[in-house]
């Protein structure tokens, strides 16, 4: 369930390739807690620096901090911290990074995963593991990729709190949780943070982790507005479509093998937290790992994206979701023309999205700094030449099938904020938010729009075919 990051767009706001250097100290045991109830007070949280460094970029610089996060009665928690440059509180980011390897904690299972290096390998740091246990992939990430993908909110004086899951070191549904429950408790007690503006992002597994983080998150930093991307939103779901609705969708007994292989690491996890299958094992618990306890638990507003054609975490999932709490999920489709294909379309988060991969980081991007930027501060958002346009041809081709894409056009709202300057790095040009909006739907729809009323156009919804 790994997705893309933020780091090209990033780097192509900034124009030039930033460095960074880090030092390292300290090491730990590794150890898992098992599953309960996460507390949503801030308690404390033991901070250790175990290294620093800074991102050199466009001739400024930004420090950052290598944290280990000690929660008593738990397994410890790392992460990068960008503390906010300016005096006083500033808006902040957590990105949630459950994949990434890093070395730079002094546990034994970092030094040994980094010894393995990019690919696939025995997911023997997960205490279930076994005979006929699949392997998991294995991403070594540094501190200056980090701050690649930091950058983008570095400039606009956020702070970022980069908080790494490590799938790779084992443990289950609660060890990941806790690690970013420990991420917002961190905030909650840092004394540069303006609590009232916190946002949290991430995708796909992710994407899960930034839900809940919300859900647990203490009352004095509950996120302002949170992004996720194809999340895994509802555990109980995702069991029973993997065991029961892709066998009777899935025809093929070699691509049967692959969905089953390839979430056999997931399910082992899963089921260490919840007790089992929650259809066929007598006392599986699930509660606290089902979309009805984030209807519950989560206050923050997310803006959620998924592709239709999604076969590893299904749109429904996330359509159930947001019919539970409008309000509080806005979604935004993905969507492909005809139906699929089971039987050839591979595991996978869909066609159309990762199409539009770099449309996804434009659009999630600018939903986090519009809704934590300040009100007279210059929004930049970075966007790839001819991207957007694409994407909205083929926006324009589903209207013309009588397809629902009302989803769209606030999005395209979004990005006319008067703040906003939309910035692309190869061809150098920079512009207002609204002129660059009407210039892509005049092009995709023939109309004559400008950058006066564009906003008044949109909020009556896109142009008819």
């Amino acid at each position: 369930m790994r997705l893309f990051s933020t780091t090209l767009l990033s780097l192509a706001l900034l124009g030039t390739v930033p460095t960074a250097c880090c030092s390292n100290t300290s090491s730990a045991s590794n150890s898992c807690q098992g599953p309960d109830v996460t507390p949503t007070d801030p308690g404390t949280v033991q901070v250790t620096q175990l290294g620093a460094g800074e991102l050199n970029a466009g001739g400024q610089k930004w420090p950052y901090q290598l944290l280990k996060l000690e929660v008593p009665g738990r397994a410890a928690t790392y992460a990068q911290w960008f503390p906010p440059r300016k005096l006083g509180v500033s808006p902040t980011v957590m990105i949630t990074k459950p994949y990434d390897g890093i070395t730079w904690t002094g546990e034994a299972v970092d030094a040994k995963w980094a010894s393995r290096g990019n690919g696939l390998h025995p997911d023997d740091s997960e205490p279930h593991y076994g005979p006929g246990s699949s392997p998991i992939a294995f991403t070594p990430t540094t501190p200056e990729i980090i701050s690649g993908e930091a950058f983008i909110y570095l400039a606009h004086d956020f702070g970022v709190l980069a908080v790494f899951g490590r799938f790779y070191a084992g443990g289950d549904l609660q060890n990941d949780r806790d690690d970013m429950n420990a991420g917002m408790r961190f905030l909650a007690q840092a004394s540069n943070v303006d609590t009232s503006r916190i946002g949290v992002f991430g995708g796909s597994w992710g994407g899960y982790e930034a839900l809940y983080a919300a859900a647990d998150a203490p009352a004095s930093v509950i996120p302002k507005v949170g992004v996720a991307i194809s999340p895994l939103s509802d555990f109980a779901q995702e069991v029973d479509y993997v065991s029961r609705v892709v066998p009777s969708r899935v025809s093929d007994p070699a691509m049967r093998t692959r969905y089953q292989q390839f979430f056999e690491p997931y399910f082992r996890r899963i089921f260490a937290t919840t007790g089992g299958d929650p259809v066929t094992t007598s006392g599986a618990d699930y509660s606290r790992w089902d979309a009805a306890h984030l209807l519950d638990k989560v206050q923050t507003p997310f803006l959620i994206l998924h592709d239709d054609w999604d076969t590893l975490i299904p749109v429904e999932h996330t359509r159930a979701l947001v019919s539970l709490a409008p309000h509080r999920y806005t979604p935004l489709y993905f969507q492909n023309a005809g139906p699929v294909n089971w039987n050839t379309l591979a595991p996978d988060h869909g066609p159309t999205l990762a199409a539009n991969g770099t449309v996804l980081i434009t659009l999630s991007v600018a939903h986090l700094i519009v809704k934590l930027g300040a009100a007279e501060q210059t929004l930049l958002i970075p966007h790839a030449d001819g991207t957007v346009r694409t994407w909205l041809q083929g926006v324009r081709a589903l209207q013309q099938l009588d397809r629902d894409v009302t989803d769209v056009a606030p999005r395209l709202l979004e990005l006319t904020d008067p703040r906003v300057q939309m910035y692309e790095a190869t061809v150098g040009s920079v512009q207002p938010g609204a002129a660059f909006v009407a210039a892509q739907v005049n092009a995709v729809w023939g109309t004559a729009f400008t950058d006066a009323n564009i906003r008044a156009a949109l909020e009556s919804g896109l142009p008819t075919p």
